[in-house]
């Protein structure tokens, strides 16, 4: 038995809304009509992006960007984004809504109540303790741990470092067999930096790979037989073995 969906009375408002502008678009183009509502006007009613409360600056900026880009593509107006918005919460996020939503009273009054509640703006100082919290483990890929720490620096102060400051701080971080073969003096973006630990990374899975398959091999040379005692195969596959099994059977 399906689950009955729970709305509250604005977020029914901005679906009756939305159904509404979707109709009148669709009679307009099926008359020809320039209708300034129909040719014009869009609604977040068929937007999958959903934001449910989380205090998480990643997934805060990566809602925020994608309905922004819906937004901008469907060519929904400032005002029916602000109408419809409530269709895109739910859970915590749609209680918080129905709190402050007389305090937007633009879109961009929205998009800015969103990041001051689910992610305000770190201060400076606790940005860098988490930037240099962790280096970079064996096992981090060079692209993961990069763009991780990239987007930590993003959420300073525009202007606050140059690319070749960001790579000071961070260099520091790398992992020290990417620090062996990549001197600070070599790298001036991070375009330079990744394409260089990638070699690395190549470089070192294939030595591994090499090192597994003559390992492989070692343990098929150093195998023994225990009936014939020559090495390179075992008890149940000697050949001696089986000839001399059936040279008394013969006799037999």
């Amino acid at each position: 038995m399906a689950q009955p969906i729970q709305m509250t009375n604005e977020q029914l408002k901005a679906l009756i809304e939305a159904v509404r502008i979707s109709a009148a678009g669709a009679a307009a183009a099926a008359g020809g009509a320039e209708n300034p509502i129909a040719t014009a006007k869009g609604s977040f009613s068929a937007c999958q992006h959903k934001f449910g409360g989380a205090r998480d600056y990643d997934e805060v900026e990566e809602f925020i960007t994608n309905i922004v880009t819906y937004k901008e593509l469907e060519n929904i107006t400032d005002e029916n984004a602000l109408k419809g918005l409530s269709l895109l919460f739910y859970g915590l996020a749609s209680i918080w809504w129905q709190g402050v939503r007389k305090e937007a009273n633009t879109w961009n009054d929205a998009i800015g109540l969103i990041r001051e509640h689910f992610s305000p703006t770190k201060p400076a100082y606790q940005v860098y303790m988490e930037f240099f919290q962790t280096k970079q483990e064996d096992h981090d890929p060079i692209d993961t741990f990069v763009v991780h720490k990239r987007a930590l620096l993003a959420q300073l102060p525009n202007g606050r470092h140059d690319e070749e400051t960001e790579l000071d701080l961070l260099y520091g971080l790398l992992n020290i067999k990417y620090r062996k073969h990549i001197a600070r003096t070599s790298v001036q973006t991070f375009k330079d930096l990744l394409e260089q630990g990638r070699v690395i990374e190549h470089n070192n899975q294939e030595d591994t790979d090499l090192a597994n398959s003559k390992n492989v091999r070692g343990s098929r040379r150093t195998t023994r037989c225990t009936y014939c005692n020559f090495r390179g195969h075992t008890y149940e596959n000697c050949r001696k073995r089986a000839q001399k099994r059936q040279e008394e059977n013969n006799e037999e």
